[in-house]
């Protein structure tokens, strides 16, 4: 983990976006769901985007309940701010 603050370009944090997003994407169509994205869990390396820590990953095709507890807050659904304790993928 790193404290250093570096400048990056517009078009370097859009890159950045979409690679997570493609990421994202990529895990749903292989059926999980990560439930803890958050900026700690984005490494990045030169060009290469790595989302990390699926410990609390699960099978799109679970059955709910999911846990309504994840630990970061600010990165939760809206759905578990807003007290429901069912959500989806």
């Amino acid at each position: 983990m790193s404290d250093k603050r570096i400048k990056m370009s517009e078009n370097r944090i859009r890159e950045i976006i979409y690679k997570i997003a493609d990421g994202i994407n990529h895990m749903h169509h292989s059926g999980y769901f990560h439930r803890d994205i958050k900026p700690e869990n984005i490494m990045i390396e030169n060009h290469k985007v790595k989302i990390a820590d699926f410990g609390l990953a699960r099978k799109i095709r679970s059955r709910p309940p999911f846990t309504d507890y994840i630990s970061t807050r600010w990165y939760r659904a809206p759905e578990l701010l807003l007290k429901s304790t069912a959500y989806g993928p």
